[in-house]
């Protein structure tokens, strides 16, 4: 979303959307190279992905983010360029819009004319709502989780804003993620049981947010003994991303800032956590029970394919999606029942279970509708980032509670 007052203007985010086949922003060469300032909410792709791509058009802006998002985005863009399959760009280009980065503090007020500050989105380390601050102020919830978590505290909420721009990945009446406590029991019941079986389970995911808050569970419930004692292999870039996520641990709640950094209970380093020693990753797929963690989340990339292509196979063994899979992707095929795939071209059998278990880093549809209620003076909102008719249903809703609601389109423009 690109905002303007007067002369001044500033992008908010830069993403990318991932799937069968990638889509980038509907931006011009010519904008590109007018935009002044882009600020970054958090570090997945689908918020900053674009940026590499900006920098080799010539894009001139400042970009702004927290620390941790900077922290995190400069390795995501790296593992980007890598894997990516559509429009290319170089390591030059992530090195220049690195360079034009500034970092920013929760409630710290940037500009003059048009002013931003970031507040706490709950949704991964470092993630923000932006708000701006004009002739009127627009409040942008990007990626929002109302919901306290194992690392972070929730969202903030009463912000002073007469218009909001809302996402709606979840954001149909159907949608409601159950209690942590008994989301995170359910994963471990189904890993308990596929243990007792002799087999292994397969657990896909996101390096950045989701891994981290797995892993915790993980960690929890195997110190309490509730969990059987099994090796817990983490894969990919995941191990990259923990290591950032420990040097930016000021950013998460006040309880894993106190365990880590009062005593020598570091979770990042716990016992139960292995990296694979062979390159082959024979080690991990050794006969026994284990549980991997590995990337990417939705299973278009990474090292979880070799996993899912040796353990397809074997009823025994779990497949446990932990995030939200995109239309298009392999992760929504499984989900969805596929049993045939292909990977790398060769036929795969799935015979192994495949479960999803709610563990989500966004607000659900009771939830946002919270968020809408608790901003200050708000009179118009903006419903963005959803499938299908989630975006309706939920300004729907919305509009039930006297507000109005616009369901914006790619290249629209409003005067507020």
């Amino acid at each position: 979303m690109l905002v303007e007052e007067g002369r001044n203007n500033l992008l908010l985010d830069a993403g990318v959307k991932l799937g069968e086949i990638d889509e980038y922003p509907l931006l011009t060469g010519e904008e590109i190279r007018k935009v002044e300032r882009i600020v970054i909410s958090h570090t997945h792709l689908d918020h900053m992905g674009y940026l590499p791509f900006m920098y080799a058009r010539g894009c001139r802006a400042t970009v702004y983010s927290t620390k941790p998002t900077h922290d995190l985005s400069q390795l995501l863009l790296a593992d980007y360029q890598r894997i990516n399959r559509g429009m290319k760009f170089t390591s030059n280009d992530i090195i220049k819009a690195m360079k034009m980065w500034k970092m920013v503090e929760y409630g710290e007020v940037v500009g003059d004319g048009l002013k931003f500050s970031f507040h706490k989105s709950g949704h991964i380390l470092g993630s923000a709502m932006v708000l701006v601050q004009g002739g009127s102020r627009l409040l942008f919830s990007s990626d929002v989780n109302d919901r306290e978590t194992r690392l972070l505290d929730p969202a903030e909420k009463n912000i002073v804003a007469e218009n909001l721009i809302i996402e709606s990945t979840y954001g149909a009446p159907t949608d409601e993620h159950p209690v942590l406590k008994n989301a995170s029991k359910m994963l471990c019941d189904s890993i308990n049981r596929t243990i007792k079986k002799g087999g292994k389970v397969l657990i896909p995911s996101f390096a950045v947010g989701r891994a981290q808050e797995i892993l915790f569970i993980l960690e929890s419930y195997m110190s309490s003994g509730i969990l059987e004692k099994v090796p817990i292999f983490v894969d990919g870039m995941i191990l990259k991303a923990n290591r950032i996520y420990r040097q930016n641990v000021i950013y998460a709640k006040d309880e894993i800032q106190k365990r880590i950094l009062m005593s020598d209970d570091d979770p990042f380093k716990s016992k139960f956590f292995h990296a694979p020693k062979t390159k082959d990753r024979s080690d991990v797929l050794k006969p026994g029970s284990a549980i991997i963690v590995s990337t990417s989340g939705m299973l278009s990339g990474g090292p979880v394919l070799h996993y899912l292509e040796k353990l397809a196979g074997d009823s025994r063994n779990l497949l446990v999606f932990v995030g939200y899979q995109a239309e298009g992707t392999l992760g929504r095929k499984l989900i969805e029942g596929e049993k045939h795939i292909t990977i790398d071209g060769k036929e795969i059998d799935i015979k192994m279970g495949v479960e999803q278990v709610a563990l989500s880093a966004h607000a659900d549809y009771k939830g946002l509708l919270d968020i809408v209620r608790s901003t200050k003076k708000l009179k118009r909102v903006f419903v963005i980032h959803g499938e299908g008719d989630k975006p309706h249903e939920l300004g729907e809703a919305i509009s039930k509670m006297g507000y109005e609601v616009i369901l914006p389109r790619n290249g629209e423009s409003f005067r507020i």
